[in-house]
């Protein structure tokens, strides 16, 4: 397996169960991209009707499993998307209707049934639908957990600081090189680059349905109150596909600066009882990867909107990027020589379908 990140190590994870006897390769010392700089969140609420939703319930069994097991701080925590006015409102008792909802766990909430499950909300808003169905892990916990739980298998090794400069296959098999010309070779290889487009892959992915999404984040001091749902502004209706067909133009317009940087509100309690919070969209490149502080600011003022008291400081600020298919598929997968596949553009879903990618690569494998 070459890449670290969330589906690298999940091939790496579901291939040691299957039997087989992995090297799981990484060009850092440990994984610094997307994968440690997201929310954490296992997003089934906002998944697209049919094959998408199908797969990401499939993901959420399967973290609930993974999380039985292995130390990466998963919990069942349902997410609060917040109405705060009337026509958000009238927005999600559609959304509660529709055929799927059963499935997504959705529940329409008044003011009080939310303020029932989570006093601390004490701001402007008349209800929220709920999402029993969504989950969260720690990002800081996640993949050195799921490192340490692989380290028990014996079958299981895992090779840092090796970049991978070329892969070729022959008689003998899939191979990748390093810089140094240190090779590992194997009969079935994943290669899981995220984001990294460029290099040995370039001619492989040059006309690849894929694009980099650049995005900010954030996290807080810990907060004085427990939370245990995530939260979620109706701007996340606009973004995620499940609510494509809803009458999202009822809705008052976004502030100007949520539409410039296509934002949502997404809002995660941390075990530590800070708040990972953002995020914004580019997907223009070249990204400026410049930390802007004027997102910042309407996310502190969503955030006092609905507690109904001033957001917590912000004590860390980042940016990343991520890759995403821009085809009707859920993520890309091209074979590149007999038994050698790569995998990647799950961006934007990429964190809560990881484990059931995985299980489609290897269930591909001849048995």
């Amino acid at each position: 397996m070459v890449g670290g990140g969330i589906i690298g190590t999940m091939h790496a994870l579901l291939a040691v169960e299957a039997g087989h006897e992995v090297v799981h390769i990484e060009r850092d010392s440990k994984p610094l991209s997307a994968s440690v700089r997201n929310f954490g969140l296992v997003w089934v609420s906002g998944r697209a009707a049919g094959g998408e939703l199908a797969i990401a319930l499939r993901a959420r069994q399967l973290w609930e499993e993974i999380g039985s097991k292995a130390e990466i701080g998963f919990r069942p925590q349902a997410s609060l998307t917040i109405a705060q006015n009337e026509a958000e409102f009238e927005v999600m008792v559609a959304a509660a209707a529709m055929d799927d909802a059963h499935e997504r766990g959705f529940r329409l909430l008044d003011r009080n049934q939310v303020q029932t499950l989570e006093p601390v909300l004490q701001g402007k808003f008349v209800g929220a639908l709920q999402c029993t169905q969504d989950g969260a892990v720690e990002p800081s916990l996640l993949l050195g957990g799921l490192r340490d739980y692989l380290a028990k298998h014996p079958n299981y090794s895992w090779k840092p600081n090796f970049e991978v400069v070329d892969f070729y296959h022959d008689e003998h098999g899939n191979h990748v090189t390093d810089i140094e010309g240190s090779k590992i070779s194997s009969d079935l290889l994943v290669i899981c680059p995220g984001s990294a487009h460029q290099g040995f892959l370039a001619e492989f992915l040059a006309d690849a349905p894929l694009r980099r999404v650049h995005l900010q984040m954030g996290a807080t001091v810990p907060f004085g109150a427990t939370l245990g749902h995530s939260i979620a502004d109706a701007d996340s209706m606009r973004y995620y596909p499940a609510f494509k067909d809803l009458a999202l133009d009822t809705m008052p317009p976004q502030e100007e600066i949520a539409a410039q940087y296509k934002m949502q509100l997404l809002l995660v309690p941390r075990l530590d009882r800070s708040f990972t919070i953002g995020d914004t969209h580019e997907y223009q490149e070249p990204f400026s990867h410049e930390i802007l502080e004027a997102p910042y600011d309407h996310l502190r003022k969503v955030i006092s909107n609905i507690f109904g008291a001033p957001a917590p400081t912000i004590a860390r600020r980042w940016s990343g990027n991520y890759s995403q298919i821009t085809s009707t598929d859920l993520y890309f997968r091209k074979e590149l020589a007999p038994g050698a596949v790569v995998v990647t553009g799950g961006g934007g879903r990429g964190n809560t379908i990881s484990p059931a990618i995985a299980e489609e690569t290897i269930n591909s494998w001849p048995k």
